[in-house]
């Protein structure tokens, strides 16, 4: 039997390892994924515990998907270009990082109704887009809106931050501008929230008018308040944060395993319907 782990804080509030575990059992392998609550003066520590032919890999989530990067013998391109893995893969003493965020937001979106036919599925192009959040999932998230053509807004209650992912996230010359937090009406056609806000009961977005999307990405077992509020708002089309996770998941077992995710028995794991 190998492991996979999940590296963060918090983590006891996690869907995967109850998708990934499904995952295992639907295809009869003989992996199990757990939760390992890590600090940042133990991360170094955890991730050298990935070498060996005992463990498959990891998931990086908050706070340590940027910093992790140090600590790898080899980083994907893409994640290399977003500055963030989400994914570690373990090739016996060799760890290679990956993002899969990307993946999963670009994914969780193609689902939603096309607003231009034309652009693969994808529903925005040419529209302004406000994120925020100036973690790994908000980088993830200004390269795929920068590359579909949009214009790209970074908002971050520590603007240093922010100025960060500004001059780091790059598509032909264009980069995503920083704004002061908003309030009230925002003049953008969809709002991103890739904050933590939302996993102890806050709405990230309390003081703000919503746009016509609302693109939470905190994935918790009830909907969260913004969710909520969005739902609960005439002429807004949500998507909820179990998408993006189920997807991102999906790309990380295939990563892992190097066979196919069998995506429905993870959804199914899920406390609610995506």
């Amino acid at each position: 039997m190998a492991q996979v782990w999940l590296i963060g804080r918090p983590v006891a509030h996690s869907l995967s390892p109850a998708m990934h575990n499904a995952a295992f059992a639907k295809l009869g392998l003989p992996h199990r994924y757990e939760a390992k609550e890590t600090s940042d003066d133990q991360l170094a520590a955890t991730v050298a515990r990935l070498r060996g032919d005992d463990v498959l890999g990891a998931n990086v989530t908050i706070p340590h998907k940027e910093s992790v990067l140090r600590l790898l013998d080899e980083v994907d391109p893409e994640a290399r270009r977003i500055g963030a893995v989400n994914t570690i893969v373990s090739r016996g003493a060799r760890l290679i990082g990956y993002n899969t965020d990307k993946y999963g937001f670009e994914k969780a979106l193609e689902v939603q109704p096309r607003r231009v036919p034309w652009h693969e599925g994808f529903p925005f192009a040419d529209d302004d887009i406000l994120i925020v959040g100036a973690g790994g999932a908000a980088r993830a998230c200004a390269l795929a809106l920068l590359e579909h053509g949009n214009d790209v807004d970074i908002a971050n209650r520590d603007p240093a931050r922010a100025e960060a992912v500004a001059r780091s996230i790059d598509v032909d010359g264009r980069h995503p501008r920083v704004v002061p937090w908003p309030r009230g009406r925002v003049l953008v056609d969809a709002v991103v929230n890739a904050t933590p806000l939302g996993l102890s009961g806050e709405e990230a977005l309390e003081d703000v008018q919503l746009p016509m999307w609302v693109i939470d990405l905190v994935p918790t077992a009830e909907e969260t308040p913004l969710v909520k509020r969005a739902k609960a708002t005439e002429n807004v089309t949500v998507v909820d944060g179990l998408s993006m996770l189920l997807h991102q998941a999906a790309r990380s077992f295939e990563l892992w395993t190097g066979v196919p995710a069998p995506l429905e028995a993870m959804r199914a794991a899920l406390p609610r319907p995506v």
